[in-house]
C-alpha cells in the first residue's frame, strides 16, 4: 500500500467575502474582465462576468482549472482556463500597479504550494456569485514569487507597461497563441 503524502497548508488569512455579498463596498458594478493580485497571503484571481448562469457558477466551483504564466521585462500575464466553462483567457499584472498600501509580495519558501483564491463576481451587481480556493504547484508558486519580486525591484513606467501590453496583443492575437510561449502551464489542485 502506498502512503499518501500530505502537504502542510501555509497560514493564510481567512477572507471575509462571501457568496451573495458585495465583492467590494466601494463599487456595485464592474467592467467585464479579470483582476489578478497577491493579497492577504494568497494569490487572487477575480473574474467579473455579466449575469453568471447556474452552469457557469457550478463549473467555476467544481471544474478543473489550469493556469499558465508569461512574463517579460515590463509585465507578466496570468493565463487561466476552467474546464468546460471558460476557454483560455488572460490577465496582465505588475505589482507596482497596485496602490502602495495594497502591495504585498509572496513569501512562500521553496517547496511550498501557494494558495489561489478565485472569485466569480456578477459585474452587473457587484455581488460574489462563487468563490474557490485551490493550490498552485510548487514550480508555479516559485515562478510567480520570482516574477513579482523582480517587478517590485524594477522601475515601473505605466506608459511602458501599456505599450508592452499593446505589443503582446499585437503579437499574440488571443490567449491560445500566448499560451504557446508561456513559461509555465499547470493544473491547480483542489
Amino acid at each position: 500500500m502506498t502512503h499518501l503524502h500530505t502537504f502542510p497548508r501555509p497560514d493564510i488569512e481567512a477572507d471575509p467575502r462571501r457568496v451573495g455579498t458585495p465583492y467590494s463596498t466601494e463599487y456595485n458594478r464592474y467592467d467585464e474582465g479579470a483582476r489578478y493580485l497577491y493579497n492577504q497571503g494568497a494569490h487572487e484571481l477575480t473574474l467579473f462576468w455579466p449575469q453568471p448562469t447556474a452552469h457557469e457558477i457550478n463549473g467555476f466551483r467544481l471544474q478543473p482549472i489550469e493556469i499558465a504564466l508569461y512574463s517579460d521585462a515590463a509585465l507578466a500575464v496570468l493565463l487561466y482556463r476552467i474546464d468546460g466553462i471558460c476557454e483560455w483567457s488572460d490577465v496582465s499584472f505588475h505589482v507596482q500597479r497596485n496602490p502602495e498600501s495594497q502591495r504585498e509580495l509572496p513569501q512562500e519558501p521553496t517547496g511550498e504550494r501557494a494558495r489561489l483564491r478565485l472569485f466569480l463576481v456578477n459585474c452587473d451587481t457587484g455581488l460574489i456569485s462563487a468563490r474557490r480556493l485551490v493550490s498552485l504547484d510548487k514550480v508555479m508558486t516559485q515562478a510567480l514569487r520570482h516574477v513579482m519580486h523582480e517587478q517590485a525591484q524594477s522601475r515601473f513606467d505605466p506608459l511602458h507597461y501599456d505599450l508592452a501590453l499593446q505589443q503582446i496583443h499585437a503579437r499574440f492575437p488571443d490567449s491560445d497563441a500566448l499560451l504557446k510561449v508561456a513559461e509555465f502551464q499547470e493544473m491547480t489542485l483542489g
